[in-house]
């Protein structure tokens, strides 16, 4: 295995698991989609919003979506 397969390889395993951490944040935070009236909601709305745009950007995997 050469060094630039190795390294494709890492990249693959760490977007993979960048993934699954994306999926459990949306999962954990599902409730809030229920109560518009929280005074957090917008702030969820949009955090939630990054977390399914992040697999999109140029800094996926490096930066992670804050709320």
């Amino acid at each position: 295995m050469t060094i630039e397969q190795i390294q494709a390889k890492q990249l693959e395993e760490t977007e993979g698991l960048s993934r699954q951490w994306r999926d459990s944040e949306l999962k954990a935070t599902d409730w809030i989609c229920a109560i518009p009236d929280h005074s957090l909601h917008s702030s969820y709305m949009t955090y939630r919003q990054s977390l399914r745009d992040w697999t999109n950007t140029e800094d996926f995997p490096d930066t992670i979506p804050t709320l």
